[in-house]
């Protein structure tokens, strides 16, 4: 009896095992084909590189920041691909990191879940110099995902319904 119960308990947990690292997989393989469907909406930018933010959604808001460095006078061309989302974020763009006080709010964005959404260096220059007199060019920008608390969620062992990803792909103007 008890050679029986260890076997179902062991066979129950290889199963369990199993499910989580074949549910990581598909999560992984969704997130290489949003990578190159964000990468196709660059053109006619040429592809510069990418930054895929992975997260677990908590009980607690959440804000997870990427620092892009914009080169020369160079434009280019951010794609954000929320398609890997089971709850919205939003993303906010800004010329300084969160430490900072006074940093301008160069563009947010809501309704990320399930779209592919393209920004601009060049719109988000205009925004910066029509609120910082005299100033020249960015030379780099600070995405910040505002990731909002969900009720519910496990925040010691969260399930893959509360995983999420941002895929960020940027583009340079030839």
């Amino acid at each position: 009896m008890k050679k029986t119960l260890s076997f179902i308990a062991l066979f129950g947990l290889a199963f369990v095992f199993a499910q989580t690292a074949a549910n990581l997989t598909e999560f992984k393989e969704n997130i290489a084909k949003q990578k190159v469907e964000a990468k196709k909406a660059l053109k006619p930018f040429r592809y510069d590189g990418s930054k895929v933010t992975y997260f677990n959604f908590k009980t607690y808001k959440q804000v997870k920041e990427v620092e892009i460095y914009l080169f020369n006078n160079t434009d280019y061309r951010f794609s954000f691909n929320g398609k890997s989302l089971p709850n919205d974020v939003t993303i906010k763009i800004y010329d300084k990191d969160k430490t900072v006080s006074d940093r301008i709010l160069l563009k947010e964005v809501s309704g990320v879940k399930g779209q592919n959404l393209v920004v601009e260096s060049s719109d988000l220059n205009k925004v910066y110099q029509s609120k910082k007199s005299g100033s020249s060019r960015l030379k780099r920008v600070f995405v910040d995902y505002e990731i909002p608390g969900v009720p519910g969620s496990q925040n010691k062992k969260p399930t893959m319904k509360e995983r999420g990803a941002v895929i960020l792909v940027m583009g340079y103007k030839n």
